[in-house]
């Protein structure tokens, strides 16, 4: 089975993040876009807005951040993003590499919210519409 164009156009976004391109990212996200760091993130709380995500992507911990999709389901305006991610700190060095769960509500082809998740179940019970960070 192919992929829909909203997936694709979201797994197009994880090479462009994984390049370092920040813009082709910020491009697909609304002006106003709800974004949910993952609840142990250094700075958790959610963000409101295009340049607040500007500057919560911009590489200033870490010399090296990447996103590989591993699986990408959809159900009406919320797709889910299985990801293998792994970043690398500028200052030391020190590597992690994890699968995270990504779920992306997009409308009219603008994503007005993301939400990262270390668990599964709990991303999949978001991607229906039952929860939510």
């Amino acid at each position: 089975m192919s992929e829909s164009e909203r997936a694709a156009t979201i797994r197009s976004a994880y090479e462009a993040y994984s390049r370092g391109d920040f813009e082709a990212v910020l491009a697909l996200l609304d002006d106003d876009v709800r974004w949910h760091p993952p609840p142990d993130a250094l700075e958790p709380q959610p963000l409101q807005g295009r340049e607040a995500v500007r500057d919560y992507l911009a590489p200033n911990l870490f010399d090296e951040q990447r996103a590989e999709p591993e699986e990408i389901l959809e159900q009406g305006d919320r797709i889910l993003v299985v990801a293998r991610t792994k970043i690398r700190g500028t200052a030391s060095g020190v590597e992690i590499e994890e699968t995270n769960f990504h779920v992306w509500m997009v409308v009219d082809e603008l994503a007005v919210r993301f939400e990262i998740y270390s668990d599964r179940d709990q991303a999949l019970a978001a991607m229906r519409g039952n929860g939510g960070a």
